[in-house]
């Protein structure tokens, strides 16, 4: 059933019954430590807690698998979590989006369901992993899969793309307390989709090459990306994003880098995900609860951040050093903070913990450098 813009699932409601307990306890308790000593048993063992029937995205309040954050853990977690489970998490998805015709925010293991709404990043991230675990098997999916990913990849182009990039009709994205209209982040996504799809076999109607002229002529501007299609504040997200998956020429994203870095957004724990506070226009009813949220201080954009710099060469000492503390000082790996390095909280919704995305990321960054498969084109 949709409510305005929310999908009202019996999930959703068990989702906002858990987030409230979880808040209340963290407000009255504090973030529990885990066992470990180190930043990285801290992250793996948080990983490995979180792998159940679906991969989890906390430990805490988030007990359903989010597409996107297990496409952003995924680097990163092979090592705590192996290949065979990690693919079966992929075949999971596969076969219930396909049984869906569409790839749905969340899953558990009976069935996906979007919550809180459809979003625009779901089958870019699917795509990835499956490209992903490509490389890792050195063979492309088989063929049932891949023309059940043909499917969705059609059915997404035909639904989403309008005008050479994402409708303004899709507005939901990772975000998910803000409703963005053909926001810069997902278009990024769409582009890495674009790009990663002919690795699979498969076959879009937009050109990845096309598609990104069109989206760097209409959201950068000389050293920022616009953060959606109806307005000219500066994106975070887009930037971090497009460092990470090196997006666009070195130039580019050196000079988006640099804005982040003068505007003190990765300060004094990367990253701040807003620059500006958000439109009204943008702000559904919902998120009044915790008008904060999505604008404190998340360790999983920050470390993609890290990530990205470093594929750019440049130092990441002081960040890593920064968010090592905050793991440290909590004994868990915090989903969002405050500029005081407190967790988020508010009467409803409160900082999750072991946040399977920030953990990956963690892990991707105290591993080896990144090969050039994400090389600047």
């Amino acid at each position: 059933m949709i409510v305005g813009p929310y999908d009202v699932t019996p999930e959703m409601l068990a989702g906002l019954a858990l987030n409230a307990a979880d808040s209340w306890r963290v407000c009255l308790r504090g973030l529990p430590r885990a066992a470990e000593t180190t930043p990285a048993e801290i992250a793996a063992a948080s990983l490995r807690r979180n792998a159940r029937a679906v991969l989890w995205a906390g430990e805490g309040h988030f007990r359903f698998l989010w597409i996107a954050d297990f496409g952003k853990a995924l680097t990163g977690a092979w090592a705590a979590l192996g290949v065979d489970y990690l693919a079966g998490q992929i075949d999971l998805m596969t076969r219930e989006s396909a049984r869906l015709g569409r790839v749905p925010s969340c899953f558990r293991a009976a069935r996906g369901f979007d919550m809180p709404w459809h979003r625009g990043d779901g089958l870019p991230w699917l795509i990835f992993s499956h490209a992903e675990l490509a490389k890792r098997r050195g063979r492309v999916p088989d063929e049932g899969a891949r023309r059940a990913l043909q499917e969705l990849l059609d059915r997404y182009e035909s639904a989403w793309i309008e005008n050479g990039l994402v409708s303004e009709r899709m507005a939901g994205d990772w975000v998910d307390t803000i409703r963005r209209p053909s926001s810069t982040y997902n278009n990024l996504c769409v582009l890495m989709m674009l790009r990663r799809a002919p690795e699979l076999g498969l076959q879009s109607r937009n050109d990845a090459n096309v598609f990104a002229e069109r989206l760097f002529k209409d959201r950068w501007r000389a050293d920022h990306f616009r953060d959606h299609a109806r307005t000219d504040a500066p994106s975070v997200d887009a930037a971090v994003l497009a460092l990470y998956l090196r997006s666009y020429p070195r130039e580019t994203l050196a000079a988006a880098a640099d804005r982040i870095e003068s505007l003190g957004l990765d300060e004094p724990w990367p990253m701040r995900v807003s620059a500006e506070p958000y439109d009204p226009r943008t702000i559904p009813l919902l998120t009044r609860l915790a008008p904060g949220y999505h604008r404190a201080h998340w360790l999983h954009l920050g470390l993609m951040w890290l990530n990205g710099r470093r594929g750019l060469g440049r130092d990441v000492a002081r960040g890593r050093a920064a968010v090592e503390a905050l793991i440290l000082r909590h004994g868990v790996v915090p989903e969002a903070v405050e500029p005081d390095g407190s967790p988020y909280r508010s009467f409803f919704i409160s900082c999750e913990r072991g946040l399977t995305m920030a953990a990956g990321q963690y892990l991707e960054l105290a591993g080896p450098a990144p090969e050039t498969a994400r090389s600047p084109r």
